[in-house]
């Protein structure tokens, strides 16, 4: 049964999943402006004797107008994600999300502040790890 509620879910999932490839694009693009004006920065540098100035002026940290990245997304994360996975590989049945948490928690000795965000980014990275019910998850070694 295919109800307006599951329409919403995947309509949400589709949408999340169009941000992601914009977002994408768009840091690619923005990477090739920089790359391209450091380029001509050099090129105006080695022509002129004033390359400190310019070469600062065009360092991408540095450059003026660059937006910082928001989020706590780092290599942290990976590491506390590939505990997930290998709590979940160990595990032949389900595991409530509260206790995958804890073990997680007690591995790493790392604090995870929103278990349901955690999983959702977990499940869009390795498709194996699903979702079964209210809080249950599971390593699907089927699909």
């Amino acid at each position: 049964m295919f109800d307006e509620r599951a329409a919403l879910k995947v309509r949400l999932e589709q949408l999340a999943d169009s941000e992601m490839k914009v977002m994408q694009e768009f840091r690619r693009e923005r990477e090739e402006i920089f790359r391209r004006i450091k380029e001509l920065d050099e090129k105006e540098s080695m022509k002129k004797d004033t390359s400190k100035e310019i070469v600062s002026l065009t360092k991408i940290g540095d450059f003026p107008g660059k937006r910082k990245r928001r989020g706590r997304r780092s290599e942290s994360l990976n590491g506390l994600r590939d505990i997930a996975v290998s709590i979940l590989k160990e595990q032949n049945i389900p595991i409530r999300g509260v206790d995958l948490q804890r073990q997680i928690e007690e591995k790493s000795e790392k604090k995870i502040a929103n278990m349901t965000t955690f999983m959702v980014g977990l499940e869009r990275e390795n498709h194996k790890v699903r979702k079964l019910g209210r809080g249950l998850y599971i390593y699907d070694y089927e699909s």
